[in-house]
């Protein structure tokens, strides 16, 4: 390939790359990184002999990603409360589980739900889960980038996406009952209204809180639709996080909406939705993680 060749093979897969890389790592800043080490491994290289650009890249995405990972794995494991990746605006419909390409969408999902799951995968299962439902990469090419046998692979892609269905919901909403239920609550919220909060919610709905130790955020995840709504109705009346000003945003395939106080972001927040109600509610405080909140959706920059 000619250098002008080179280029325009990465910057055709680039998007697809960050998008990788973030769904791996779950922190934008990481995703750029280390898709920006692969293209200056991929510009030493001889790719005389590379026919397939795409699968070279994403390999090469792979292995940097799951080496990120091994070195943060104490820095993670020692987070001061609930960790949630880095919210980010993306523009992509949310899946729908009857979908004939579901696998590959599931795959492709952005959401905080499925990528807190991912977290708990190791890190070489998340490789194979995503490499070969969203990049559609053979069992043989798989093995050779991770180091595996191809039956452990296939046990690999098997398990996370056993682990990942399990923990989707049951019954997708659409956009405009997210949106719906998103105004509710956030009426509900401010006005402090526990009775209103609970009904939006279902009996078994969680808050998970992410303030890294920089922001006032719970703990643990709240568990119990009485004690997310007292939770919710004491943060929004007694903290500046929910005072500010409300601007709906697509945050992670679904909407949600973030608050701003004094022209500096907050809190963003984004909901799971199951039976009508709200299941699971992602509140995003760590201000590290907010800084590019507003930045172009994942990929397109």
């Amino acid at each position: 390939m000619t250098m002008a060749e080179e280029t325009d093979a990465f910057e055709q897969v680039r998007p697809d790359l960050l998008r990788l890389a973030y769904r791996m790592t779950g922190g934008r800043a990481e995703a750029e990184d280390i898709v920006q080490d692969a293209w200056l491994r991929w510009n030493r290289a001889d790719t005389s002999d590379v026919i397939n650009p795409k699968a070279w890249l994403s390999r090469t995405v792979a292995r940097l990603s799951i080496d990120h990972l091994r070195k943060v794995k104490t820095r993670r494991e020692t987070y001061v409360g609930p960790w949630l990746p880095e919210p980010v605006v993306t523009d992509m419909p949310t899946p729908t589980p009857d979908d004939p390409g579901h696998a590959v969408e599931l795959a492709q999902d952005v959401s905080l739900a499925l990528m807190s799951v991912l977290e708990t995968l190791k890190p070489e299962e998340r490789a194979a889960f995503l490499l070969r439902e969203a990049f559609e990469m053979d069992y043989s090419d798989l093995a050779s980038t991770l180091g595996k046998s191809e039956d452990a692979c296939r046990q690999m892609v098997s398990r996370a996406k056993t682990r990942l269905r399990s923990n989707r919901p049951r019954f997708e909403a659409s956009d405009e009952e997210h949106e719906e239920l998103l105004l509710a609550f956030a009426a509900a919220a401010q006005a402090g209204d526990i009775s209103t909060l609970t009904r939006l919610l279902t009996p078994n709905a969680s808050l998970t809180s992410d303030g890294g130790g920089k922001a006032t955020a719970a703990l643990r995840v709240v568990s119990g639709a009485e004690e997310v709504a007292k939770l919710t109705a004491h943060i929004a009346t007694n903290k500046d996080a929910m005072k500010g000003d409300i601007e709906a945003l697509r945050i992670n395939n679904r909407p949600g909406f973030y608050i701003t106080l004094d022209g500096k972001i907050e809190v963003s927040y984004s909901i799971d939705v199951e039976d009508g109600r709200i299941a699971a509610l992602y509140i995003m405080r760590n201000p590290d993680k907010l800084q590019r909140l507003l930045d172009p959706p994942l990929g397109n920059a």
